[in-house]
């Protein structure tokens, strides 16, 4: 069935607008506004034509007008169409504007216009502390989260503005995601806290925002995150595993211990070189907060360093490093059983990942499954917190409240307690050997 055209107008005002249904088979079907008017007694609604009024002294221009843009959105979309380009509401609206030469300046009071305006102004903004641009991989969130957007018009056939974002809109966008795109909610919960920056912002620029952004019903998902550390003995055997059979695994694995003993993101550890060393420190500035991070050598690192000619390891991409530390890990017996979410694996598709409504799947997994990128900075975190001031850890993380340290690692106002009680009880021990040897020294 080849692709229609067809013209129709609303209402009954003496002069209507013409509107355009363009619709081939079922996949297919958009309605948008030509912006041409006409005196509806000139107007055929039912057959959707210009009647033959012999007063209507245009009549021939006009039919020519509308017949030529119905030819140049068929060949339009047999050529876009085939060359694989997305069919959809705002391409209808696009190529009409493109026929008659209209202004293809942005509408901001739409929403994905507004959030590219915003998405633009992003590597030039000036930030609190004085600096210029947010991190590359922000940016990229905001990008992500106007993607979705752009996923949510295709499948409601709309296009929204900044006004039309309410409650419905904000349960119908999270159930899209979670359904159709198969998200969690945490994933989730960032692109809904990205949108509400965006429409804050839109707001500012002076732009007509529905007032239940501002709801508390209107806020980011989120569910309990479940992930694994290494323990000191866990790194200490990982440290030591013989890959010299294996230089790839080998080469992952002085990543690991090098990010276990630095805390960095997997996105700056794995940029490190011999610059970053000096007069036995690493420093370098990381990548997503601007941060100036300074810390002593492990003597690990160091002696992996040595061993490497004085230079780091080979570099490799993030997703080669999470897949190898994974078999590093298993084979370094890390095999307990821990709570976590992973990706199912079709056995009967070579590796190839089972879609799940969750995506991730809850459960009891051996603990090498859940070692990810992040568990190497995690690790750094949790076993030096209560060891080491907080203060200090936060300067090599990089995290700038303590808050967001302790949800980093998952501490909780009872960790704290616990702390606090051991503290006191090695204090009452101490307090004990001190008075014993007062009374031994007075004996004598």
């Amino acid at each position: 069935m080849p692709a229609t055209v067809k013209y129709f107008t609303k209402g009954n005002n003496p002069t209507s607008t013409i509107y355009i249904r363009f619709s081939h088979g079922r996949k297919f079907d958009f309605k948008k506004s030509t912006t041409l008017s006409i005196e509806s007694k000139y107007w055929n609604n039912s057959k959707g034509i210009v009647r033959s009024v012999a007063e209507f002294g245009d009549k021939l221009n006009f039919e020519n007008t509308l017949n030529g843009l119905r030819a140049y959105l068929i060949n339009k979309f047999n050529t876009d169409y085939s060359n694989g380009t997305v069919i959809d509401a705002q391409w209808l609206s696009l190529a009409i504007n493109k026929h008659f030469n209209q202004s293809d300046e942005h509408d901001f009071n739409f929403l994905t216009d507004y959030a590219q305006h915003f998405i633009d102004s992003l590597p030039y903004r000036v930030q609190r502390n004085g600096t210029t641009g947010l991190a590359m991989s922000t940016i990229r969130k905001y990008k992500s989260t106007l993607q979705k957007i752009h996923d949510f018009e295709k499948h409601t056939g709309k296009r929204l503005k900044t006004n039309n974002i309410d409650l419905k809109f904000h349960n119908d966008f999270i159930k899209f995601m979670s359904n159709n795109q198969q998200l969690n909610l945490n994933t989730i919960g960032k692109y809904i806290k990205c949108l509400k920056t965006i429409l804050k912002n839109a707001k500012q620029f002076g732009l007509k925002v529905h007032p239940e952004v501002e709801f508390d019903g209107f806020r980011s998902t989120k569910e309990k995150t479940y992930f694994v550390t290494l323990n000191q003995d866990e790194i200490e055997t990982i440290f030591n595993l013989d890959l010299s059979d294996s230089p790839y695994l080998e080469n992952a694995r002085n990543w690991l211990i090098i990010g276990v003993w630095t805390g960095a993101r997997v996105s700056d550890l794995l940029n490190f070189t011999s610059d970053n060393i000096n007069n036995g420190f690493i420093e370098y500035q990381a990548q997503k907060t601007k941060q100036k991070i300074m810390l002593p050598v492990h003597w690990q690192v160091q002696s992996i360093i040595e061993g490497n000619n004085g230079q780091f390891p080979r570099k490799i991409s993030n997703q080669r490093y999470n897949d190898w530390i994974k078999e590093i890990s298993k084979k370094a017996g890390i095999v307990q059983l821990c709570k976590g979410a992973i990706y199912l694996v079709d056995p009967d598709k070579k590796g190839k990942k089972i879609k799940t409504p969750q995506r991730k799947v809850l459960g009891n997994y051996p603990k090498w499954k859940l070692v990810s990128t992040h568990t190497a900075r995690r690790s750094f975190a949790t076993n030096h917190y209560g060891k080491l001031p907080t203060p200090i850890i936060m300067s090599v993380t990089g995290h700038t409240t303590e808050k967001m340290l302790l949800a980093y690692i998952g501490k909780t106002p009872q960790d704290n307690a616990i702390l606090l009680k051991d503290f006191w009880a090695m204090e009452n021990i101490k307090g004990k050997k001190e008075i014993q040897l007062e009374i031994v020294k007075t004996a004598n």
